[in-house]
């Protein structure tokens, strides 16, 4: 997920820290110009309705996981000898690897929440 200071005009990702914070209305600094930012109530609406949109994706990152731990711990331990095998696993998972990557990429892209400076003055409300 990103947010974009409405201060600076730069867009930064953030994690699981700053997202807690952000639910609990607390602010977070700016990565480009150091200033608190906070959400305001429109866009805390909006962010607390994000899903995980890499969700349909989760059983073929945790297949690509699983063949990698089983081949490369096969290969370690020694249960593993065949060539062939070992080679289309590595194949298998770096495939995995270059097709989910852009997937998710693109797929969380739309994930940006909007925040302003701590100190700034509240928007008013648009007129009905």
């Amino acid at each position: 997920m990103k947010v974009h200071c409405n201060a600076c005009e730069k867009e930064f990702p953030i994690g699981k820290k700053q997202q807690v914070m952000l639910r609990e209305d607390q602010p977070i600094p700016c990565k480009g110009c150091k200033v608190e930012l906070v959400i305001s109530a429109e866009e805390k609406q909006r962010f607390l309705g994000f899903d995980n949109p890499a969700k349909p994706m989760m059983l073929a990152m945790m297949i690509s996981g699983l063949l990698a731990v089983s081949v490369f711990g096969g290969t370690f331990l020694g249960l593993v000898q065949s060539d062939g095998l070992v080679l289309a696993a590595v194949v298998v998972m770096i495939g995995s690897n270059l097709v989910l990557g852009p997937m998710i990429r693109n797929a969380t892209k739309h994930l940006m929440v909007n925040l302003d400076p701590k100190d700034a003055p509240a928007a008013a409300p648009a007129a009905p």
